[in-house]
């Protein structure tokens, strides 16, 4: 049981008792408030005896390598209980360190002695469990290619543990960080080591062991590379390449198209080699970016080479040839442009801020809209008074497909401004990239004086082409109506 407070029992009260048989006391240790804290000292350690007859009693402490104590002993005077026996009990204070041990506290009274051993064991709320997480693979790419494997253990019942680190079953004497057990109030204590290893030794798949032993806990967790994997199929999926086309953008502002070959799911980046070739056999020079980590814990790299923009135009064939230690043949993939059906150039609408925006007089925004096109890949760009303006002050979507017979595709585009810059009549120029534009290029402007402007004629050319063409008709029935009448008129006269 625990044991709040020992001078709850006073000083007590004297009782004289008549003939009654006598009775051996039944004892019951006491300890202090459960999972208090370690930083109070003195702990106070107590010993409970009930029921006893008659009064005479007397307690002693000793250790658990049985030596006596004699400090820091208080007894407290007996107490009548109302069953017309006698309860007493006693205090032994010790240190915080001292309290982890076990006690042993001894009643003697006329007929015999009692023995009950004495010690702090709360247990927590829940069970211990204990869990082993494996390397992070971001921190082998540290300089000196190390990570950590983490153990804990909760819900500990006292701080008196011993763990160990194992390596394929040896004990691991260096690289090791443990936190003394910690304490996590009604929960226990919590225990956390680290062991730092090699990322040459996690990939040869070593096995790692943390193994905890205390008084009423023990066990083991392992783990190692094909462990954590365990039985899942992509767990080491094989090296691969992915080819990527150029870009429109690219091939339009650059005038070359930059190809890429993506070598993807290394172990490691090291003795990798990757070569683009033309169809002829002629190499080309290939520039290896740097390798970036995978969510599965791989690597990646980006093999770049460019090449001019009419001869990708034209279909030329180009080959990306991968070697690794870990292949056993190269890997080799071709890339060349592909034709596209259906192709369709865009159209393009630029519509004002909102009025409602404006009447807000915070912000405005201009949107601009570009539908039915395929192929998909194109560019979108702002320009504020025929000055190009950074990307980060318009957002653009990525093509989304807009039909599926024929198939085309729409995005659009909006540029955040100020309400003050629409109001001072800037112009705002939509400036877009398609294959299949007359030119490879358009745009669409507006400003606060204007809605159509440059390009964005159409909506009015096309109204005026219908005005024009019912006043036309207008005119010609008019005409054929008067050439009849005149016509009419003269044969009669005849």
């Amino acid at each position: 049981m625990c044991w709040y407070d020992l001078d709850y029992w006073g000083q007590g009260t004297m009782v004289t008792v008549t003939t009654a048989s006598p009775a051996a006391p039944s004892l019951f240790p006491l300890v202090s408030s459960c999972w208090a804290d370690e930083s109070q000292d003195p702990v106070a350690l107590g010993c409970l005896a009930k029921d006893f007859l008659p009064e005479t009693i007397d307690f002693s402490w000793k250790d658990n390598t049985n030596t006596s104590i004699t400090d820091g002993i208080k007894k407290f005077p007996s107490v009548l209980n109302t069953a017309g026996t006698y309860i007493a009990t006693t205090q032994l204070s010790v240190t915080a360190s001292e309290a982890q041990g076990v006690f042993y506290c001894t009643a003697t009274y006329p007929s015999g002695k009692e023995t009950i051993k004495v010690h702090q064991s709360c247990q927590p709320t829940t069970e211990p469990s204990m869990t082993i997480r494996p390397p992070a693979r971001d921190q082998f790419l540290e300089p000196n290619k190390t990570s950590t494997i983490i153990c804990s253990v909760k819900n500990l019942c006292n701080q008196a543990v011993t763990l160990k680190w194992l390596k394929e079953g040896v004990e691991v004497s260096s690289g090791i960080h443990t936190v003394a057990p910690v304490s996590s109030g009604r929960n226990g204590y919590t225990l956390i080591s680290e062991l730092t290893v090699s990322e040459k030794d996690w990939n040869n798949d070593r096995v790692y062991s943390c193994k905890v032993e205390s008084k009423n806990f023990s066990d083991i967790r392992n783990t190692s590379k094909s462990f954590e994997c365990g039985i899942i199929e992509d767990c080491f999926p094989e090296i691969s390449a992915q080819l990527i086309p150029p870009n429109f953008a690219d091939i339009y502002i650059r005038k070359s198209a930059i190809l890429t070959c993506r070598v993807t799911n290394m172990q490691s980046t090291e003795g990798l080699n990757v070569i683009w070739t033309r169809e002829d056999g002629t190499e080309l020079k290939t520039s290896i970016g740097e390798q970036k980590v995978q969510s599965n814990g791989r690597f990646s790299v980006d093999a770049t080479t460019s090449v001019c923009a009419d001869e990708w135009e034209r279909g030329d064939k180009y080959t990306c040839e991968v070697t690794h230690p870990e292949l056993i043949f190269p890997l080799k993939k071709t890339l060349t442009k592909q034709p596209v059906t259906n192709s369709h150039a865009p159209s393009v609408y630029i519509f004002p801020p909102p009025t409602e925006q404006l009447a807000l007089r915070e912000a405005a925004t201009v949107t601009c809209l570009v539908k039915s096109f395929n192929p998909p890949d194109l560019f979108i760009k702002w320009l504020s008074n025929g000055e190009e303006l950074n990307a980060s002050k318009y957002i653009s979507t990525q093509p989304i497909q807009e039909s599926s017979q024929p198939l085309l595709y729409f995005a659009y585009s909006t540029l955040q401004i100020s309400e003050q810059e629409w109001n001072t009549g800037n112009t705002y120029t939509c400036l877009v990239g398609h294959e299949k534009l007359p030119l490879q290029v358009t745009q669409r402007t507006v400003d606060k004086s204007t809605v159509y402007l440059d390009g964005f004629v159409d909506a009015e050319e096309e109204d005026f082409y219908n005005l024009w063409t019912t006043a036309s008709t207008f005119i010609i029935l008019f005409l054929l109506s008067l050439f009849y009448s005149t016509t009419v008129t003269l044969i009669k006269v005849k």
